[in-house]
């Protein structure tokens, strides 16, 4: 059996990480998350990107709500192509006539690219170490369930906006709305995805709880069960 002292730590072994995570619902942009791991990437992007023409929308942000940070706290620069969660997400609703073929297509040509890229270049791919946010340690699993979706490419924006709520869940039933901004959850102040994470990890099924909104201009203040996920 060969040790891990023999075959070198993660980052001598791969130069980087390139990581297609629900690619299937290209609407109005792709979004590129972690380009902040590696100052190689956001050249790389622009120039694979010139015949392909994808609109894109950048995350420097390396720390994500995937698999594929466990690459980067390893020191492997990381790059995510996601198209965005949707309201079908982990139900029997998403079926095969839903995906953008053309669009998973382009963006599997792009990332193809830049690895053929990463492949002829004879220089590997730096890697940059970003601050880590305060909230984003290790989860216990998530139990209480509000079936709201997330918006992941809104990241210039306090709070967490919403792209929509399942049909049907404790959120939709409390009357929450695609495109409001969630800023406080059951007292905790809500500034980014994960203040939202760690609200709802602390939530109890069935305790109704207060959730304030932002939509539009006006401050919404409501009221939500949560449920089980079980």
């Amino acid at each position: 059996m060969v040790e891990e002292e023999e075959l070198g730590t993660l980052a001598e072994r791969v130069v980087a990480y390139l990581n297609m995570d629900m690619i299937g619902r290209l609407r109005e942009s792709l979004v590129l998350q972690g380009v902040g791991s590696s100052s190689v990437w956001l050249r790389e992007t622009e120039r694979r990107n010139i015949p392909i023409g994808l609109p894109i929308v950048i995350q420097n942000d390396s720390y994500l709500p995937t698999d594929a940070t466990s690459f980067y706290l390893n020191g492997v620069p990381l790059l995510s192509a996601f198209t965005g969660v949707h309201e079908d997400y982990h139900t029997p609703r998403d079926t095969a006539d839903k995906i953008n073929y053309e669009g998973s297509a382009k963006i599997a040509g792009l990332m193809g690219a830049i690895t053929r890229s990463l492949l002829i270049d004879e220089n590997t791919p730096d890697y940059v170490q970003m601050e880590r946010p305060a909230e984003s340690m290790p989860r216990t699993g998530l139990r209480a369930y509000l079936g709201t979706i997330p918006d992941y490419s809104q990241s210039d924006v306090t709070g967490v906006k919403l792209s929509g709520v399942m049909k049907g869940a404790p959120a939709e039933q409390a009357g929450l709305e695609a495109g409001d901004t969630v800023i406080e959850l059951a007292g905790q102040k809500i500034e980014n995805i994960y203040d939202y994470t760690y609200a709802i990890d602390a939530l109890k099924v069935s305790v109704e709880v207060r959730v304030v909104v932002v939509r539009g201009d006006e401050e919404i203040t409501l009221r939500v069960t949560p449920g089980s996920r079980e």
